[in-house]
């Protein structure tokens, strides 16, 4: 099971009713394809910096969840033809690691340049 987040951008035409029902058809079809601690982060009403179907502004909802890999495809595909979103997206969450200590080399003899300095 890998971490994903869901960005959907949704038609700012939408009352709040029909926003949730998106909402809960997401939640729906995550579960439904194996996703498991779905937790919604926002949402949102936001201008678009360009019109997607010609529309300037847009309800934005994202969503953090766990699911197998190929579980993003059937997600996709139930949201492919859905008039009230614009646009979405899935982004795999990697976990940040801790930066690997780095070995000082002041005050040693840097072998690659031992051949150079020979040369001269």
């Amino acid at each position: 099971m890998k971490e994903y987040e869901a960005v959907f951008i949704l038609n700012p035409k939408l009352s709040k009713e029909d926003v949730q029902k998106v909402a809960d058809t997401l939640k729906k079809s995550i579960e439904s394809a194996k996703g498991k601690d779905i937790v919604e982060t926002k949402t949102e009403r936001r201008p678009l910096n360009f019109a997607i179907k010609k529309q300037r502004e847009g309800i934005y909802m994202i969503y953090k969840f766990t699911a197998p890999p190929d579980a993003i495809e059937k997600v996709k595909e139930d949201f492919k033809h859905n008039e009230s979103v614009l646009r979405y997206a899935f982004i795999a969450a990697y976990k940040k690691e801790e930066p690997k200590p780095v070995e000082s080399t002041l005050g040693r003899e840097d072998p690659t340049r031992e051949g150079a300095e020979k040369e001269k």
